[in-house]
């Protein structure tokens, strides 16, 4: 008899905590913007604060982190549910992973939008993140495009895990971009093949089946074979300037056009990289002319409100070195971050 009045308590204490989860579920579902609005003003606060250098920063990253966190393990939960058969938790775990699917893209979008460049990649990478941002938070069609079908819902939690580890990632645990790309995208490779099972089953065709494998196969090769494009989320060039002089990392008068004569005296690009801190992160000044190309890279280091100085300078040109001159400051990887250049003139 104790045994099956414990048993009944147990019960009617899940139901009660099921009710409650789903009483809140739907109150905030007649605010559906709620959360979308907190999540990206609270990744404009978290940009304001890396500008800054402030430490805060990090700890609203852990925060946005906790979504990815959930993102990885929610097959796992949706599992045990499911074995359960309990068509309340199945609600709310549909729910919670909407809703910090919102929140990680929100909050990531502007740290994106803070490093985007006159790059068409860059652009259409954040259009890409802007536009699924946007669609989990209109319901009809996340219902119908994602959350219908096992294979498009892991799909899309894989892409909301990309965007997490390249923009989040880093600031928590002091990776480089370098670093923080390979990482996130062997990570996603290896969850899409732990979770295909999940996937292939609720596809009905062998053809829908073939076109998620090759999916989950050419997307993360895609982004690799494309990584220049991806926005160097969390850097930014609060100063870039072409000059001849540069004294205690103080550029001298900017200077935009100059004659062969004047070149022996030499050209400096220089520039002032922001970055997260604890962040410790590679650049390259890639000097370009006429199809030409040197490369000179530099180290920075995050945590400086103004950004780390650093500066190439180049005294040695070609003979013929009239026309346009163009510097690229890049990631290794060839992320774009600051493009300046110099006109010389016979």
């Amino acid at each position: 008899m104790e045994t099956d009045s414990t048993t009944t308590a147990a019960a009617t204490n899940e139901r009660e905590s099921s009710r409650a989860s789903t009483r809140i579920a739907r109150a905030i579902e007649r605010v559906p913007w709620l959360i979308p609005s907190i999540s990206f003003v609270t990744g404009v606060i978290g940009f304001a604060m890396v500008k800054r250098g402030a430490g805060l920063a990090r700890y609203i990253a852990v925060a946005a982190l906790a979504g990815w966190v959930w993102l990885l393990i929610e097959p796992l939960v949706r599992r045990y549910l499911e074995n359960r058969r309990s068509g309340i938790g199945k609600f709310v775990s549909n729910f919670l992973t909407q809703s910090l699917q919102q929140e990680v893209l929100f909050f990531s979008l502007p740290f994106l939008f803070g490093s985007m460049q006159r790059d068409v990649g860059q652009i259409a990478f954040i259009a890409v993140a802007s536009g699924a941002a946007l669609l989990t938070a209109l319901d009809p069609l996340y219902e119908r495009w994602i959350a219908a079908r096992a294979a498009t819902r892991l799909l899309f939690h894989a892409y909301c895990s990309l965007i997490a580890a390249v923009v989040v990632v880093p600031m928590v645990v002091h990776l480089s971009l370098d670093e923080s790309l390979p990482l996130a995208l062997g990570g996603v490779s290896l969850w899409l093949l732990l979770t295909s099972p999940m996937s292939l089953r609720s596809l009905r065709s062998s053809r829908h089946r073939w076109i998620w494998v090759a999916c989950s196969v050419l997307a993360p090769l895609l982004i690799w074979v494309l990584r220049a494009h991806v926005p160097p989320a969390g850097l930014a060039v609060t100063q870039g300037v072409i000059t001849q002089s540069i004294a205690d990392l103080t550029p001298g008068p900017p200077v935009r056009t100059l004659t062969t004569s004047e070149l022996a005296a030499g050209v400096v690009a220089f520039a002032a990289i922001r970055a997260p801190s604890g962040v410790a992160q590679s650049i390259v000044f890639e000097w370009r002319h006429r199809g030409e190309i040197e490369r000179i890279s530099s180290e920075i280091r995050g945590g400086n409100e103004q950004g780390w100085r650093t500066y190439s300078r180049k005294e040695s040109f070609p003979a013929n070195a009239v026309g346009r001159w163009i510097v690229d400051v890049r990631t290794p990887q060839g992320q774009l971050l600051k493009r300046m250049q110099f006109i010389v003139q016979g």
